[in-house]
């Protein structure tokens, strides 16, 4: 039956009700209305949870959209009236003054002074692998790829992954969102472990889990995942999202698929959302970085854009390379040959490594000289950006030597998204080395998500489902 046609059998079948029977209902309204409040609300002043660090949406997207190459002028002369607005509780207000941001922002014109627009931004896959120096290496090209067949340890190695992520993430949670600076000076010698019991509920494997969703309604079906897969988990299993991820699940509502739902209207698009979740790509193509990266781009592109895509291809290829390496700093130098070059994110991090190396002394805190080297470089970037983030986990792998415990201190004395970034880092150590029990077992078998009917899993079970699909994908990429 036709759309009108069924429009038109339902006017012509209703019949007036009873009103005694079945009064008018305006309640639902009321539900509605007081949502909004809180969702307008939190995006102008919240509070992270797991932290309590303070948060505004509306300033970071502004502080965002400049980052991005952009004369925010027109947006920024409006944030004084917002924020009084907010603290006054006059709601109508705000929301007009939201949505003339955000007009500002979708209009705003390039500022061609801005240092960003001097490096390129490849948007396709086909593009950003050309560009990558991995591809043009006519050696690893012709190589055989590598296959899970060839990890006898898999699911144990997968399992340990999945250890260090989840015990980066619930370490961090605790301290995300301060400077490396106000963390020292706050726990000291306490940052050495968990600063409290670790929970494990943490919106980064919710993400994870619908590539895993996604794996298998291709595994199902005998093919390989594509993007709309993931965007279809999405839909169907992830109620919320923050940032990047809830301008993303915005636009696929209204059925804008990825990429364009990944940059349409986004002033996100080049922040930490991909970076943190794509670890779990690493997982399903272990040893094979290239098909890492393209499942990367794929779940990337449903909320983000050019330079946080290339942040989440760098996630997961440090995920793959790991089944193949036994050393932080090998493992993080061969990750940089799948970056694409000219871009931002990849000058940034041939900058962060050649700090790297000129403050390596073999000093305890030859880290921290190192991040402060680079202060002016990441200064006008929130702490959820891609970009300071990325600095932390280089800095993390380079001066760690191979330590869990190092590494996670180092990531907290950069500060700015520590759980993201110790798991990224996590996930890559623990499929090298085993996990050590001091952040294991505190952790045990358990873990909380919000995705609806895997409120409760077992970290043995998500292992053996993730080893089983890595195996089942390799036949069809």
């Amino acid at each position: 039956m036709k759309a009108w046609e069924r429009e038109l059998e339902k006017i012509e079948t209703a019949r007036p009700v009873n009103f005694e029977e079945d009064p008018s209902d305006w309640g639902g309204a009321d539900v509605l209305l007081a949502g909004w409040r809180v969702h307008l609300k939190l995006f102008w002043d919240s509070r992270v949870p797991g932290s309590r660090a303070p948060e505004s949406l509306y300033t970071a997207m502004i502080q965002a959209r400049y980052n991005q190459g952009y004369d925010v002028s027109e947006a920024e002369a409006l944030l004084d009236d917002g924020l009084a607005a907010c603290e006054r509780g006059n709601d109508a207000e705000l929301d007009m003054l939201s949505g003339r941001i955000l007009k500002a922002l979708n209009s705003a014109v390039p500022d061609k002074n801005h240092p960003t627009h001097k490096t390129v931004r490849p948007d396709t896959w086909e593009e950003a692998r050309s560009l990558m120096p991995a591809a043009n290496d006519e050696g690893a090209a012709s190589a055989a790829p590598f296959s899970p067949s060839d990890v006898p340890d898999l699911e144990d190695r997968i399992h340990r992954a999945w250890l260090g992520q989840i015990s980066g993430g619930s370490y961090g949670t605790a301290l995300e969102g301060y400077t490396g600076k106000t963390l020292r000076e706050t726990y000291g010698e306490k940052l050495n472990g968990y600063i409290k019991p670790p929970e494990t509920l943490n919106d980064d494997i919710t993400f994870e889990l619908m590539v895993l969703k996604a794996a298998q309604r291709a595994a199902d079906k005998s093919r390989d995942i594509t993007a709309d897969d993931i965007a279809d988990m999405w839909l169907q299993y992830i109620p919320m999202g923050w940032s990047a991820e809830y301008f993303a699940l915005e636009n696929l509502r209204r059925g804008w698929y990825p990429p364009e739902s990944g940059r349409m209207g986004n002033p996100f698009s080049e922040w930490i959302g991909a970076q943190m979740r794509t670890m779990v790509c690493g997982f399903l193509a272990p040893g094979d970085p290239m098909r890492a990266a393209k499942y990367a781009w794929m779940d990337s592109t449903v909320s983000h854009n050019t330079n946080g895509v290339y942040a989440g291809i760098h996630s997961a290829v440090l995920s793959s390379l790991a089944f193949l390496f036994d050393d932080s700093r090998k493992l993080l130098l061969e990750s940089r040959r799948y970056v694409p070059d000219g871009t931002e994110f990849a000058e940034l991090m041939d900058k962060t490594i050649a700090a790297a190396r000129s403050f390596d002394k073999g000093a305890d805190e030859d880290h921290i000289a190192a991040w402060d080297s680079l202060y002016e470089d990441l200064k006008t970037y929130n702490w959820i950006h891609a970009y300071p983030n990325m600095v932390a986990v280089v800095l993390s792998l380079w001066y760690c030597g191979n330590d869990l415990t190092r590494a996670f201190r180092i990531l907290a004395d950069c500060g700015v998204d520590v759980d993201c970034n110790a798991g990224e880092v996590g996930s890559a150590l623990g499929i090298m080395f085993p996990v050590p029990a001091t952040w294991s077992d505190p952790i045990g078998d358990d873990l909380e998500t919000y995705v609806p009917g895997l409120e409760h899993m077992k970290i043995s079970e998500l292992s053996r489902w993730t080893a089983d699909l890595a195996k089942k994908m390799v036949s069809y990429s």
